[in-house]
């Protein structure tokens, strides 16, 4: 029996790892789709969707986190797949740290009232996260190229026309990196009508956007450095 059962384990990804990462990735970026939403609907003081929101991202997060579990478990045990396994769980470390920033960002934001900050810095919010979510759609391309590499036997004409997207990817995320410091100089520009904890708090939230951007450029780059060993 418990032969039988790891064989069955085994067998949901032993042959398609880099499948089994996208369908993770399936739950992060829902996540973070998850977020987009409940920034909107905190800034417009639904609390009653922004509790129902941060719910759902939660069950999102553990979702995501079982399955990484599992890969982490099963994957050593592999003698199929020709890539560095190392490196395949340092990336879904990384894509799995997406999911956790949108939880973080998540329950940050159901710690204060959102209708009080001035509408500027509301404004920059919205657009931080827009821009944020331009890189978690970018970073969806990456992912969604796994399955042809892999179904190519990793080609590596491939291969290359695949990372060729990711410097898009991390343009996008530079442009975030320095849109935050004009969050944050909007920020104290406000804080004679922001309290102490206020400021403190929209610091972090704008530093959990931000890295949501930041976490999908890392991650891709391993993925690079993953897929380029087999070239």
């Amino acid at each position: 029996m418990p032969y039988r059962y790891m064989r069955s384990i085994l067998n949901i990804f032993v042959d398609s790892p880099l499948n089994e990462l996208g369908k993770h990735a399936e739950k992060v970026i829902e996540a973070t789709d998850r977020l987009s939403e409940m920034l909107d609907a905190y800034l417009e003081g639904d609390s009653e969707k922004v509790e129902s929101l941060c719910q759902e991202i939660d069950e999102l997060e553990h979702e995501a986190d079982k399955m990484k579990q599992q890969f982490r478990v099963v994957l050593p045990n592999s003698v199929v797949t020709k890539l560095d396994t190392n490196l395949l769980i340092a990336f879904l470390k990384l894509q799995d740290g997406i999911a956790n920033l949108a939880q973080d960002s998540a329950h940050w934001m159901t710690l204060r009232s959102g209708t009080e900050i001035p509408e500027e810095i509301k404004t920059d919010l919205r657009e931080l996260m827009k821009m944020s979510m331009r890189c978690i759609r970018e970073y969806e391309k990456v992912i969604e190229g796994l399955e042809k590499i892999e179904s190519t036997s990793y080609s590596k004409v491939e291969i290359h026309r695949h990372v060729d997207k990711i410097p898009e990817l991390e343009k996008m995320e530079y442009e975030v990196d320095v849109f935050e410091i004009k969050v944050l100089k909007t920020i104290f520009k406000h804080e004679n009508d922001i309290s102490g904890a206020g400021i403190y708090h929209l610091v972090r939230l704008v530093d959990n956007i931000g890295d949501v951007a930041d976490k999908t450029a890392n991650a891709a780059d391993i993925m690079r450095r993953t897929l380029l060993k087999e070239t």
